[in-house]
């Protein structure tokens, strides 16, 4: 029995499944969206949520109480280990003109990631397309154009992969509640 035991073990060992937390976080923090499977997804969003409030509550006293920023800075840092995505986060350096992820979340009080789940199936996943065509999903962030190949088999299912995003803003919230529509091009692919 797992009586008070938290967490997924995702058949690694702990120092392993800190390592793959951190890595994910990373990689979210930099392109906004990430592909992954549902477990690691619903792992990973709480520990991402509480590295943007920490973030957040740092950048709200960034002017007024500045031990305490450095203090919540290195914090996160010792959390996440890579000071370009932290930089990123609390809009230092190159980001100082953008705000950082933090100043964009200052109106809200959480709900900063989602999990969008791909439906799949071995023929043709999102769309219902046939065999020997492949599915491309096209989405738009941070002012760039971005496409997914989502190719079902027989093996590899895409049933149980998930996108991981960072919500933008508060109409994309307003949206969630909507049915997910993703724009959907179909090219032929000679299957032999």
């Amino acid at each position: 029995m797992r009586h008070r035991k938290r967490g997924r073990h995702l058949s690694r060992t702990s120092s392993h499944r800190l390592a793959l937390r951190r890595n994910l976080v990373n990689s979210l923090f930099t392109s906004g969206r990430i592909i992954t499977t549902i477990d690691k997804a619903k792992e990973v969003k709480s520990f991402a949520e509480k590295i943007i409030t920490l973030a957040k509550k740092a950048v709200k006293v960034r002017d007024t109480n500045r031990p305490e920023y450095v203090h919540k800075y290195r914090l996160v840092l010792s959390k996440i280990q890579d000071k370009v995505v932290v930089k990123k986060l609390f809009g230092e350096g190159a980001w100082r003109e953008h705000g950082g992820l933090a100043a964009q979340y200052l109106k809200r009080d959480g709900g900063y990631t989602r999990i969008l789940k791909l439906s799949g199936s071995r023929i043709g996943p999102v769309g219902g397309s046939t065999r020997g065509k492949v599915t491309e999903l096209k989405y738009k962030m941070f002012d760039n154009e971005r496409k997914i190949k989502l190719i079902g088999n027989r093996l590899g299912d895409n049933a149980k992969l998930v996108i991981f995003e960072l919500v933008e803003n508060d109409e994309d919230l307003l949206e969630e509640n909507k049915e997910v529509q993703p724009e959907v091009n179909v090219k032929k692919v000679d299957s032999k």
